[in-house]
């Protein structure tokens, strides 16, 4: 991953944790009847943003993840060789 996608998933990253604190609060106003009516839509489109973009972040994890088993697999064989 170069600096620039480092810093775009780094930004997803921050900007899911944004999200999920905003879900958090606005689940804690449903469950004590007190998310304002006008607020129901709100409150449905972050979540589904939110898990939209947790899954972004999920996918990217999984092929950072990839990636490190990939070159740890090419190193090893050298190291064998020694």
């Amino acid at each position: 991953m170069n600096e620039e996608e480092s810093k775009s998933f780094n930004i997803m990253k921050d900007k899911l944790s944004e999200l999920r604190m905003r879900v958090m609060t606005l689940e804690w106003d449903k469950s004590h009847n007190q998310l304002n009516s006008s607020m129901e839509l709100k409150y449905s489109q972050i979540k589904v943003e939110c898990e939209t973009l947790q899954k972004k972040v999920d996918g990217i994890q999984v092929e950072l993840k990839e990636q490190e088993v990939t070159a740890a697999a090419k190193l090893q064989p050298a190291k064998a060789a020694e």
